[in-house]
C-alpha cells in the first residue's frame, strides 16, 4: 500500500469533513420555523393562513440552490459560506427585529422575503460543504 504524502501546509480531507459537519449543524436554521411560528402568530397577530405562507417562503428559499451551485464553481468555498452567513443574518435578523418589535409595522411581504432569504442560507451552506467534500474525496 503506497504511503500517503501530504503537501506542506495542506490538511487531510477528514479535517474538511469534520468542519462540514459543524457547518451543517449550524445551517439547520430553516427547520426551526415550527419553533418560532407561534411567536409570529401571537406577537404580530398573523392568521394561520399567513403563517402557512411564511412557511412556504422558507420552503422555497431552502429549495432554491441553483445560484449557490453556480457560484461554488466560480469562487472559493469561503465566499459561498460568507454569502450564506450574510443571508442568514439578514433574513433571520429581520424576523427577529419584527418579533421583538424593535421595528414595528413591517409589511407582511418584507417578512416573507426575509424568511425566503434566511432559509436560502441553508442552500449556500449545504452547497459549500457538499462541493468541497466531493472535491476532497475523489
Amino acid at each position: 500500500m503506497p504511503k500517503l504524502v501530504l503537501k506542506e501546509g495542506s490538511r487531510p480531507p477528514w479535517v474538511g469533513l469534520a468542519a462540514a459537519v459543524w457547518v451543517q449543524f449550524a445551517a439547520g436554521n430553516s427547520s426551526n420555523f415550527p419553533l418560532f411560528s407561534p411567536s409570529l402568530k401571537s406577537v404580530l397577530g398573523f392568521t394561520q393562513q399567513q403563517i402557512t405562507m411564511l412557511g412556504v417562503a422558507g420552503d422555497i428559499g431552502e429549495s432554491v440552490g441553483i445560484l449557490p451551485g453556480i457560484v461554488c464553481n466560480k469562487l472559493p468555498p469561503w465566499i459561498v459560506l460568507s454569502v450564506g452567513a450574510l443571508a442568514c443574518f439578514l433574513g433571520y435578523g429581520v424576523v427577529w427585529l419584527a418579533v421583538t418589535q424593535t421595528v414595528q409595522n413591517l409589511p407582511y411581504w418584507v417578512l416573507w422575503i426575509a424568511l425566503l432569504v434566511g432559509a436560502n442560507s441553508s442552500a449556500w451552506f449545504g452547497t459549500a460543504v457538499l462541493v468541497t467534500n466531493m472535491r476532497n474525496f475523489p
